[in-house]
C-alpha cells in the first residue's frame, strides 16, 4: 500500500467518523446548527467521495439521492435527519468497501465521554 493509499484511507475513515458523529448528535443541535451540519456534510461527501465509481456506480448514485434528501429535509424533523444520516453512514461504508476494500466493520461501542 502506498503513502497515497494510506492517506486516502485515513481521509475516508475520518469522513465516516464525521458522518457517525453527526448522526449521533443531530438531535441535540439547534435548528440552525442542524441545517449547517446537513449542508456541510452534503458538501463534504460530494467533494471527498470519488466523483466517479469504478466498481460501485449504483452505490455512488444512491448516495447522491440520499445527500439530496438530506439537504432538502426539514431541520425540525430530527427523526428524518437521523434516519438519513445513519442510512448514509451505511451506504458510505458499503461503497468504500466495494471501491477501496476498506474493512466493512460495524461501529464500535463508544465509551463514556466519546462522541
Amino acid at each position: 500500500m502506498t503513502v497515497i493509499d494510506i492517506t486516502r484511507r485515513l481521509e475516508l475513515t475520518e469522513l465516516v467518523h464525521e458522518l457517525r458523529v453527526a448522526a449521533r448528535t443531530i438531535r441535540a443541535q439547534t435548528m440552525l446548527e442542524r441545517r449547517e451540519t446537513c449542508d456541510w456534510l452534503a458538501d463534504s461527501l460530494r467533494k471527498r467521495l470519488e466523483p466517479t465509481a469504478d466498481l460501485d456506480a449504483p452505490g455512488l448514485e444512491a448516495l447522491g439521492v440520499w445527500i439530496d434528501s438530506l439537504v432538502q429535509a426539514d431541520p425540525n424533523d430530527t427523526d428524518l435527519l437521523q434516519e438519513l444520516l445513519y442510512g448514509m453512514d451505511a451506504l458510505v461504508r458499503v461503497h468504500l468497501w466495494r471501491e477501496t476494500g476498506m474493512p466493512l466493520e460495524p461501529p464500535e461501542p463508544r465509551s463514556k465521554g466519546d462522541i
